[in-house]
């Protein structure tokens, strides 16, 4: 009866442990599977997003380029039509009189278009006639505008002139530079500024000095 027993027993507790193994062996399936599954997931997720940032990288970069274009495009057509001017001095233009000199200026468009509504810009408002032409001598030289633009357009190799009076005292010698600006628009309405820098003396003769300089315009609206 007690071998009956004991064998009854084990013929008891085989299919429990067995069953206990392969519910064990179920759980860690189900485990690693499942953890394949969320790796597998995360790649996935990972590779969604990095396909969408490069995307996105792409059309910026897209559109960064076609801004780019543009911004090249519309320079060139700007440099196709900007007027530009370069300073004229002839020393035959300076005239003496008694106590003063008189200085015609001028400035020639050197550009592919015509400028228009050209325009003298004054660095001092306030000072009126005196406040166009600023002088860089010790003590400066106060020049007044004598005649004003002989004209407000420019077309291509076309000059614009205009005078200036400065005051002399008795026998006095001058070795001055100065700086004036103008302000002028192109044919679609851009509107720059340049600036002129010029120099005369008055020595053994008087003659403008060769050292003068045209400085580039300067985009100040479009």
């Amino acid at each position: 009866m007690h071998e009956f027993l004991r064998h009854l027993d084990v013929a008891t507790w085989i299919p429990i442990v067995i069953s206990a193994i392969s519910l064990v062996y179920t759980i860690i399936k189900n485990y690693y599977s499942d953890k394949r599954l969320k790796h597998a997931e995360k790649i996935n997720e990972e590779n969604y997003n990095w396909k969408k940032n490069f995307d996105i990288y792409k059309e910026e970069n897209r559109q960064k380029d076609i801004l780019i274009q543009n911004l090249l495009s519309e320079q060139n057509i700007r440099a196709s039509i900007i007027p530009y001017f370069n300073i004229v001095l002839e020393d035959n233009k300076i005239k003496n009189e008694k106590n003063s000199l008189i200085l015609e200026i001028g400035f020639i468009n050197i550009g592919k278009e015509s400028a228009t509504n050209i325009q003298l810009v004054p660095k001092f408002p306030d000072e009126g006639l005196q406040g166009y032409i600023y002088s860089e001598g010790y003590p400066k030289k106060v020049y007044y505008i004598n005649e004003y633009l002989s004209q407000y357009y420019a077309t291509t190799r076309e000059k614009v002139t205009f005078k200036v009076k400065v005051e002399l005292k008795n026998e006095e010698k001058i070795n001055d530079f100065f700086r004036f600006k103008i302000k002028y628009s192109d044919l679609i309405g851009n509107e720059y500024e340049q600036e002129f820098r010029c120099g005369f003396y008055m020595l053994d003769c008087i003659a403008y000095n060769l050292n003068n300089t045209s400085y580039k315009p300067i985009l100040l609206k479009k």
